[in-house]
């Protein structure tokens, strides 16, 4: 093996192969890198933890091929210490049963494990494939994902579940999470091809790799398979890295949730929703984290927001709403919940449609012009009112 390689492309694939590695391994080679240098077409590391694996293709001047298991953690920190931009060289050294790493004035011989012990890589039969977005993908899993279970004893709530679904004749994929209290719903177009994706569960590891690996500035087209057990995203980044990520997906069935997000709650509130956020967070300050919970009072033209505790006292403030209920109505949130899902919407105003003070209230931007590419809505259980 003989190879020449700038040292930030290096620096960037490592650090992707790093995020899927365990911190701590049972078997040795689970910490190790496999680098292949294929002549007149450049490397690909890969990286695996037996759930998830990543593969990246690399330009680089190659003039000898060969393939050794080097560490991960060792080589990330030896690139990254290298001078920006550098470029760093590679080779077998025969003399010492080792390879050699030089750049500039620096020199390191690390000591390798061979290729075949290295995990295998899945040859999964993918049922279908099709094409996203990049941009759009990583808006739709950012916003579904502040619903997740973070509680990993019940594993089918610890992710995203993906599902097609057909509205008024139109193909769309729906990204979906719920923590029991929540739920989030995105919809986005998508085409043809995903009608026959059966439903699936991304797991909550997958969804933050995946996105450290794409970029919500980007146009270009993301490439996804779906097997029965594994998810795989194949994406091309501007410096012409191509990356396989792939990961196995959640075994179980995820709850039936549209019922939640059907209902006719027919007393709407709009709000501006910075306003209304900035509110929420002062107000909480006083709120115990036992409790999390803030009281709403809502008239036909302004909104209280109460926080209160035995423990540190009480926050009151007012805000302008418009509320189309003639009678006040007055509910109860948890603060933190509240803010996560506000935070997720980005137009100026919010829309927030109530029933009773038990029942689930359904959180909607007011423009979708904001986002066309994103249809969102979220549902919020309340809690108990307590008056003290």
């Amino acid at each position: 093996m003989k190879l020449t390689i700038n040292q930030k492309l290096l620096e960037k694939s490592l650090a992707h192969a790093n995020w899927v590695i365990e911190k701590r391994q049972a078997v040795p080679i689970m910490g190790y890198v496999l680098f292949e240098a294929e002549e007149g077409i450049g490397i690909r590391i890969s990286a695996s933890n037996m759930d998830m694996t990543i593969v990246e293709s690399l330009k680089s001047e190659v003039s000898e091929s060969g393939a050794y298991c080097l560490s991960a953690g060792l080589l990330y920190d030896i690139t990254r210490k290298l001078p920006a931009e550098a470029e760093i060289h590679i080779q077998f050294d025969k003399e010492n049963n080792s390879v050699l790493l030089r750049s500039k004035s620096a020199t390191f011989t690390l000591y390798y494990m061979e290729r075949d012990s290295f995990p295998p890589r899945g040859n999964d039969e993918y049922l279908v494939s099709f094409t996203m977005n990049e941009k759009i993908l990583k808006n739709a899993i950012d916003v579904a994902k502040v619903a997740m279970l973070q509680d990993n004893t019940r594993f089918h709530l610890n992710g995203i579940h993906i599902h097609y679904e057909n509205e008024l004749g139109n193909n769309k994929l729906r990204f979906v999470a719920t923590d029991l209290f929540r739920i989030s719903c995105v919809s986005i177009d998508s085409s043809a091809e995903t009608q026959k994706m059966p439903p699936i569960i991304i797991s909550k590891r997958a969804a933050a790799e995946l996105l450290k690996l794409i970029d919500d500035s980007s146009e270009k087209s993301v490439h996804v398979s779906v097997s029965e057990n594994r998810i795989c995203f194949k994406i091309t980044a501007e410096d012409e890295t191509i990356t396989e990520f792939s990961s196995r997906l959640i075994n179980g069935s995820f709850p039936e949730y549209r019922g939640a997000l059907e209902v006719s709650n027919d007393k709407i509130l709009i709000v501006d929703n910075k306003a209304l956020i900035n509110a929420l967070d002062r107000v909480s300050t006083v709120v115990t984290s036992t409790s999390s919970s803030v009281k709403l009072n809502i008239q036909q033209n302004k909104i209280t927001l109460t926080g209160m505790s035995r423990e540190l006292g009480t926050a009151v403030e007012e805000l302008e709403v418009s509320f189309n209920a003639f009678d006040s109505f007055e509910i109860c949130f948890n603060s933190r919940y509240l803010l996560e899902i506000l935070k997720q919407i980005e137009t100026p105003q919010v829309k927030m449609l109530f029933a009773e003070s038990t029942s689930s209230t359904l959180i909607q931007p007011t423009d979708a012009r904001e986002k066309p590419y994103l249809d969102m809505i979220f549902a919020i259980m309340p809690i108990e009112i307590v008056n003290d």
